[in-house]
Protein backbone atom coordinates (compact mmCIF):
# COMPACT_ATOMS: atom_id res chain seq x y z
CA UNK A 1 0.00 0.00 0.00
CA UNK A 2 1.38 3.42 -1.00
CA UNK A 3 0.59 5.14 2.32
CA UNK A 4 2.24 2.38 4.36
CA UNK A 5 5.48 2.57 2.37
CA UNK A 6 5.59 6.35 2.68
CA UNK A 7 5.13 6.11 6.44
CA UNK A 8 7.89 3.52 6.61
CA UNK A 9 10.26 5.81 4.72
CA UNK A 10 9.27 8.74 6.93
CA UNK A 11 10.04 6.80 10.10
CA UNK A 12 13.42 5.75 8.72
CA UNK A 13 14.21 9.41 7.96
CA UNK A 14 13.52 10.58 11.51
CA UNK A 15 10.13 12.14 10.76
CA UNK A 16 7.93 12.11 13.87
CA UNK A 17 4.57 13.15 12.43
CA UNK A 18 3.18 12.50 8.95
CA UNK A 19 -0.15 13.34 7.39
CA UNK A 20 -1.89 13.36 4.01
CA UNK A 21 -4.36 16.00 2.99
CA UNK A 22 -6.10 17.39 -0.07
CA UNK A 23 -4.20 19.74 -2.38
CA UNK A 24 -7.03 22.21 -2.93
CA UNK A 25 -6.43 25.96 -2.68
CA UNK A 26 -5.81 27.65 0.68
CA UNK A 27 -8.49 30.30 0.36
CA UNK A 28 -7.61 31.75 3.79
CA UNK A 29 -3.97 32.38 2.83
CA UNK A 30 -3.50 36.15 3.29
CA UNK A 31 -1.41 36.84 0.17
CA UNK A 32 -3.73 36.39 -2.80
CA UNK A 33 -1.07 36.46 -5.51
CA UNK A 34 1.39 34.15 -3.76
CA UNK A 35 2.26 30.82 -5.35
CA UNK A 36 1.82 29.27 -1.90
CA UNK A 37 -1.93 29.74 -1.82
CA UNK A 38 -2.66 26.98 -4.37
CA UNK A 39 -0.49 23.83 -4.74
CA UNK A 40 -1.80 23.46 -8.30
CA UNK A 41 0.10 26.59 -9.28
CA UNK A 42 3.24 24.52 -8.75
CA UNK A 43 1.88 21.14 -9.83
CA UNK A 44 -1.25 21.41 -12.02
CA UNK A 45 -2.31 17.82 -11.34
CA UNK A 46 -1.73 18.04 -7.59
CA UNK A 47 -3.94 15.69 -5.61
CA UNK A 48 -2.26 15.34 -2.22
CA UNK A 49 -0.11 17.29 0.20
CA UNK A 50 2.17 15.14 2.35
CA UNK A 51 2.98 17.05 5.55
CA UNK A 52 5.91 16.06 7.76
CA UNK A 53 6.83 17.20 11.25
CA UNK A 54 10.08 16.66 13.14
CA UNK A 55 10.06 17.22 16.90
CA UNK A 56 12.65 19.80 18.00
CA UNK A 57 11.60 20.19 21.64
CA UNK A 58 14.75 18.54 22.96
CA UNK A 59 17.12 20.96 21.23
CA UNK A 60 17.92 23.23 24.15
CA UNK A 61 21.15 24.12 25.93
CA UNK A 62 21.24 24.37 29.71
CA UNK A 63 23.79 27.20 29.46
CA UNK A 64 21.14 29.48 27.94
CA UNK A 65 20.13 30.43 31.48
CA UNK A 66 23.63 31.85 31.96
CA UNK A 67 23.70 35.36 30.44
CA UNK A 68 27.32 34.88 29.39
CA UNK A 69 26.21 32.31 26.83
CA UNK A 70 24.44 33.29 23.60
CA UNK A 71 20.90 32.05 23.30
CA UNK A 72 18.88 31.15 20.24
CA UNK A 73 15.95 28.81 19.50
CA UNK A 74 15.33 25.13 19.10
CA UNK A 75 14.38 25.68 15.47
CA UNK A 76 17.67 27.50 14.87
CA UNK A 77 19.65 24.52 16.19
CA UNK A 78 17.57 21.94 14.32
CA UNK A 79 18.93 22.57 10.83
CA UNK A 80 15.34 23.06 9.65
CA UNK A 81 15.24 26.85 10.01
CA UNK A 82 13.59 27.05 6.58
CA UNK A 83 11.73 23.79 5.88
CA UNK A 84 12.24 20.09 6.48
CA UNK A 85 13.77 19.00 3.17
CA UNK A 86 16.37 16.22 3.27
CA UNK A 87 14.25 13.79 5.33
CA UNK A 88 11.57 14.06 2.62
CA UNK A 89 13.88 13.19 -0.27
CA UNK A 90 13.47 9.38 0.08
CA UNK A 91 9.68 9.84 -0.13
CA UNK A 92 10.00 12.05 -3.19
CA UNK A 93 12.29 9.50 -4.87
CA UNK A 94 9.92 6.65 -4.07
CA UNK A 95 6.91 8.47 -5.50
CA UNK A 96 8.82 9.27 -8.68
CA UNK A 97 9.90 5.63 -8.99
CA UNK A 98 6.22 4.71 -8.85
CA UNK A 99 5.47 7.09 -11.72
CA UNK A 100 4.14 10.05 -9.72
CA UNK A 101 5.24 13.67 -9.65
CA UNK A 102 6.46 15.07 -6.33
CA UNK A 103 7.68 18.55 -5.35
CA UNK A 104 9.29 19.29 -1.98
CA UNK A 105 8.52 22.58 -0.26
CA UNK A 106 11.88 24.33 0.12
CA UNK A 107 12.35 27.95 1.13
CA UNK A 108 16.04 27.58 2.03
CA UNK A 109 17.11 29.32 -1.16
CA UNK A 110 14.70 32.25 -1.01
CA UNK A 111 11.20 32.36 -2.48
CA UNK A 112 11.03 28.69 -3.40
CA UNK A 113 8.47 27.50 -0.90
CA UNK A 114 5.30 26.16 -2.50
CA UNK A 115 3.11 25.66 0.56
CA UNK A 116 1.83 27.54 3.62
CA UNK A 117 3.12 24.74 5.82
CA UNK A 118 1.26 25.73 9.01
CA UNK A 119 -2.06 25.76 7.19
CA UNK A 120 -1.22 22.48 5.46
CA UNK A 121 -0.36 20.90 8.82
CA UNK A 122 -3.67 22.06 10.28
CA UNK A 123 -5.49 20.59 7.30
CA UNK A 124 -3.54 17.35 7.82
CA UNK A 125 -4.80 17.15 11.41
CA UNK A 126 -1.56 18.02 13.23
CA UNK A 127 -3.10 20.71 15.43
CA UNK A 128 -4.35 24.29 15.36
CA UNK A 129 -2.91 27.77 14.87
CA UNK A 130 -2.23 29.43 18.21
CA UNK A 131 -2.49 33.06 19.23
CA UNK A 132 1.27 33.24 18.65
CA UNK A 133 0.45 32.35 15.00
CA UNK A 134 2.38 29.07 15.32
CA UNK A 135 1.10 25.54 14.85
CA UNK A 136 0.23 23.94 18.21
CA UNK A 137 -0.02 20.18 18.56
CA UNK A 138 -1.46 18.37 21.59
CA UNK A 139 1.50 15.98 21.48
CA UNK A 140 4.36 18.23 20.39
CA UNK A 141 3.32 21.73 21.45
CA UNK A 142 4.83 24.31 19.10
CA UNK A 143 8.01 22.30 18.68
CA UNK A 144 7.52 20.78 15.25
CA UNK A 145 9.68 21.71 12.28
CA UNK A 146 7.51 21.32 9.20
CA UNK A 147 8.01 20.13 5.65
CA UNK A 148 5.76 19.20 2.77
CA UNK A 149 5.46 17.47 -0.58
CA UNK A 150 2.93 18.22 -3.29
CA UNK A 151 2.15 15.16 -5.41
CA UNK A 152 -0.33 13.88 -7.95
CA UNK A 153 -0.55 10.59 -6.07
CA UNK A 154 -4.01 9.91 -4.64
CA UNK A 155 -3.59 9.08 -0.95
CA UNK A 156 -6.07 8.75 1.89
CA UNK A 157 -6.66 12.29 3.11
CA UNK A 158 -7.20 13.40 6.68
CA UNK A 159 -10.71 14.77 7.21
CA UNK A 160 -10.56 15.57 10.94
CA UNK A 161 -9.48 19.09 11.88
CA UNK A 162 -8.37 19.79 15.46
CA UNK A 163 -10.41 22.43 17.31
CA UNK A 164 -8.57 25.51 18.49
CA UNK A 165 -7.68 24.97 22.14
CA UNK A 166 -6.15 28.34 23.03
CA UNK A 167 -9.51 29.46 24.45
CA UNK A 168 -9.02 32.51 26.71
CA UNK A 169 -5.28 31.99 27.23
CA UNK A 170 -3.15 35.05 26.38
CA UNK A 171 0.18 33.99 27.87
CA UNK A 172 2.09 34.17 24.58
CA UNK A 173 0.71 37.63 23.85
CA UNK A 174 1.54 38.90 27.31
CA UNK A 175 5.06 37.46 27.15
CA UNK A 176 6.09 39.08 23.85
CA UNK A 177 8.35 42.01 24.81
CA UNK A 178 7.72 43.93 21.58
CA UNK A 179 3.93 43.38 21.38
CA UNK A 180 4.14 41.52 18.08
CA UNK A 181 1.13 39.37 19.06
CA UNK A 182 -1.36 42.02 20.10
CA UNK A 183 -3.78 40.75 17.46
CA UNK A 184 -4.65 37.12 18.24
CA UNK A 185 -3.46 34.52 15.73
CA UNK A 186 -1.61 37.16 13.69
CA UNK A 187 2.09 37.90 13.99
CA UNK A 188 3.22 41.47 13.34
CA UNK A 189 6.41 40.26 11.69
CA UNK A 190 8.22 43.59 11.74
CA UNK A 191 7.78 43.85 15.51
CA UNK A 192 8.88 40.25 16.17
CA UNK A 193 12.23 40.00 17.95
CA UNK A 194 13.21 36.97 15.86
CA UNK A 195 12.67 38.98 12.69
CA UNK A 196 14.54 42.00 14.02
CA UNK A 197 17.53 39.91 15.09
CA UNK A 198 17.93 38.83 11.47
CA UNK A 199 17.84 42.30 9.86
CA UNK A 200 20.72 44.61 8.98
CA UNK A 201 19.43 47.30 11.34
CA UNK A 202 18.63 46.34 14.93
CA UNK A 203 16.19 48.84 16.48
CA UNK A 204 16.90 50.27 19.91
CA UNK A 205 13.77 48.66 21.35
CA UNK A 206 15.05 45.24 20.27
CA UNK A 207 18.45 45.88 21.83
CA UNK A 208 16.75 46.66 25.13
CA UNK A 209 14.93 43.30 25.33
CA UNK A 210 17.19 40.87 23.43
CA UNK A 211 19.18 39.91 26.57
CA UNK A 212 21.65 37.18 25.49
CA UNK A 213 19.78 36.19 22.29
CA UNK A 214 22.00 36.08 19.22
CA UNK A 215 19.94 34.56 16.42
CA UNK A 216 16.32 33.83 17.19
CA UNK A 217 13.69 34.21 19.89
CA UNK A 218 11.12 31.80 21.33
CA UNK A 219 9.78 33.82 24.25
CA UNK A 220 6.18 33.24 23.16
CA UNK A 221 6.83 29.50 22.91
CA UNK A 222 8.40 29.33 26.36
CA UNK A 223 5.22 30.96 27.71
CA UNK A 224 2.77 28.59 25.97
CA UNK A 225 1.17 26.08 28.39
CA UNK A 226 1.19 23.45 25.64
CA UNK A 227 4.99 23.51 25.81
CA UNK A 228 5.33 23.09 29.58
CA UNK A 229 5.96 19.35 29.46
CA UNK A 230 8.48 19.74 26.62
CA UNK A 231 10.43 22.41 28.48
CA UNK A 232 10.52 20.32 31.66
CA UNK A 233 11.05 16.90 30.06
CA UNK A 234 11.40 16.78 26.25
CA UNK A 235 10.27 13.74 24.31
CA UNK A 236 12.96 11.28 23.30
CA UNK A 237 13.33 11.18 19.52
CA UNK A 238 16.07 10.39 17.04
CA UNK A 239 16.87 14.06 16.53
CA UNK A 240 16.91 14.75 20.27
CA UNK A 241 19.25 11.81 20.90
CA UNK A 242 21.71 12.88 18.21
CA UNK A 243 21.66 16.47 19.46
CA UNK A 244 22.27 15.56 23.08
CA UNK A 245 25.50 13.84 22.10
CA UNK A 246 26.76 17.24 20.90
CA UNK A 247 25.49 19.52 23.67
CA UNK A 248 28.86 19.98 25.37
CA UNK A 249 30.35 21.10 22.06
CA UNK A 250 27.49 23.57 21.51
CA UNK A 251 27.82 24.86 25.09
CA UNK A 252 31.40 25.93 24.42
CA UNK A 253 30.53 27.51 21.08
CA UNK A 254 27.93 29.87 22.58
CA UNK A 255 30.23 31.34 25.24
CA UNK A 256 29.88 35.05 24.37
CA UNK A 257 33.39 36.28 25.29
CA UNK A 258 34.80 33.79 22.77
CA UNK A 259 31.91 33.81 20.29
CA UNK A 260 32.43 37.53 19.71
CA UNK A 261 35.86 36.71 18.24
CA UNK A 262 34.54 34.09 15.80
CA UNK A 263 35.70 34.88 12.26
CA UNK A 264 33.47 34.80 9.21
CA UNK A 265 35.17 31.60 8.05
CA UNK A 266 34.62 30.09 11.48
CA UNK A 267 30.97 31.18 11.45
CA UNK A 268 30.37 29.48 8.11
CA UNK A 269 32.04 26.30 9.32
CA UNK A 270 30.18 26.10 12.62
CA UNK A 271 26.79 27.59 11.80
CA UNK A 272 26.60 27.05 8.04
CA UNK A 273 25.18 23.50 8.37
CA UNK A 274 22.20 24.94 10.30
CA UNK A 275 20.99 26.65 7.09
CA UNK A 276 19.75 29.77 8.87
CA UNK A 277 20.81 32.05 6.02
CA UNK A 278 21.66 34.76 8.59
CA UNK A 279 24.68 36.76 7.37
CA UNK A 280 27.83 36.74 9.46
CA UNK A 281 27.73 40.52 9.92
CA UNK A 282 24.22 40.33 11.41
CA UNK A 283 25.10 37.41 13.69
CA UNK A 284 28.30 39.08 14.88
CA UNK A 285 26.42 42.28 15.59
CA UNK A 286 23.92 40.35 17.73
CA UNK A 287 26.72 38.66 19.64
CA UNK A 288 28.41 42.00 20.26
CA UNK A 289 25.20 43.62 21.50
CA UNK A 290 24.40 40.63 23.71
CA UNK A 291 27.85 40.70 25.28
CA UNK A 292 27.73 44.46 25.78
CA UNK A 293 24.36 44.23 27.47
CA UNK A 294 25.44 41.36 29.68
CA UNK A 295 28.62 43.13 30.76
CA UNK A 296 26.87 46.51 30.82
CA UNK A 297 29.46 47.95 28.49
CA UNK A 298 28.47 51.05 26.60
CA UNK A 299 28.05 50.39 22.90
CA UNK A 300 30.99 51.96 21.02
CA UNK A 301 30.20 54.82 18.66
Amino acid sequence: MLEAKIRELASSSGIDELGFTSAYEFCDYPIADSIRRDPRLSLPDARTIIVAGIYIGGLKLSVWTDPLYGRTSRLYLSGFFADVVKPLEPIKSYLEEQGYSALICDSSGGEKSILPLKLAAIRAGFGWQGKNSLLISKKYGTFLALGGIVTDAVLEHNVKVEPNRCNQCKKCQEACPLHALDHSFVLDKKKCLSFQLQQEQLPKEAQLVMENRVGDCEICQEACPWNNKHIESPLSTKLTFNFQKKTEEWDKIFYLPELVNLSEAGYKKVFGPLNTDIPYAVFHRNVRHALERVLKIKKPE
